[in-house]
């Protein structure tokens, strides 16, 4: 840890004055609790696939990894999801927060390496999501990390993913898609649409996603209408649109923004595919 406390962690605050000065711009209680965190990093012995070895991002200039950041390009191309925490003022590496394809110098030649570079609080959901497909979370594990993947949906109990006909490995990366981009942009584009539903579709279809709300017909039949019904915490909530996989299976079914849960979004249906 010695090299570490010496990094600058704000402008002319290295981490040591963080964690322990009165002058490091922390209150006390914000650095009794960056004192704990600090406490739980692990140690890690580096091995030879942690040797630093020139990389590069997107064609940029190859560039020497720190250890840590060496470390972490091992893991992932071990199979596992790896986050790099950059200060936002931070000039080099020069990489954009969001998930990298990193290419590495190695023995055989080179090789590329996905792995998720954060530089601010509000990017942490895209690692969480990039985690459930580059790590392929199992099903069971599947609502583990909803809630950090997806802080502004909220996810019914009935929720069951075998209910989708598709089998899950080809469902995943849509479905992940799908609530990645109601949870950013929802709730949003509705209010900047000025509810008009027909531009709405038209903003997600630019975003690769076909999403709708339901027809004319639907609401007309009641028993089907009462299907899109699904209860969540003290209320029920009708679930009036829907994105697709495909024309003919696997839908989503989620709600308005409920003013009761900060204007949150209902997923409330995993199907194939509904009465209509």
């Amino acid at each position: 840890m010695e090299p570490a406390y010496d990094v600058e962690c704000r402008p002319s605050v290295t981490l040591i004055d963080a964690l322990y000065s009165p002058d490091g711009g922390l209150p006390r209680d914000k650095r009794a609790l960056l004192q704990q965190l600090v406490s739980k990093c692990r140690c890690v012995k580096p091995d030879e696939a942690d040797l630093p070895q020139p990389v590069r991002v997107a064609g940029g200039p190859w560039q020497e990894p720190s250890w840590g950041a060496a470390h972490a390009l091992a893991r992932a191309a071990m199979g596992r999801a790896m986050s790099c925490l950059l200060v936002p003022y931070a000039t080099e590496p020069d990489w954009p927060s969001g998930w990298l394809t990193v290419t590495r110098t190695t023995e055989a030649g080179q090789d590329e390496v996905k792995v998720h570079v954060l530089r601010h609080p509000d990017d942490i959901p895209v690692f969480w999501r990039g985690l459930l497909i580059h790590e392929n979370v199992s099903a069971e594990h599947f609502f583990t990390f909803t809630e950090n993947a997806f802080p502004r949906l909220l996810f019914a109990d009935s929720l069951r993913l075998h209910h989708f006909k598709g089998a899950y490995a080809e469902v995943l990366p849509w479905l992940v898609k799908l609530l990645g981009a109601l949870d950013d942009h929802f709730t949003r584009t509705l209010a900047e649409c000025g509810g008009d539903q027909t531009q709405v579709v038209r903003r997600f279809g630019a975003l690769g996603l076909d999403i709708s709300p339901e027809s004319p017909n639907t609401k007309k039949n009641a028993k089907a209408w009462e299907q899109r019904n699904v209860g969540y915490g003290d209320g029920t909530y009708r679930c009036e649109w829907h994105g697709k996989r495909l024309w003919d299976r696997d839908r989503v079914h989620f709600s308005l923004p409920i003013a009761m849960y900060d204007d949150r979004i209902l997923i409330g249906i995993f199907v194939g595919h509904l009465a209509i």
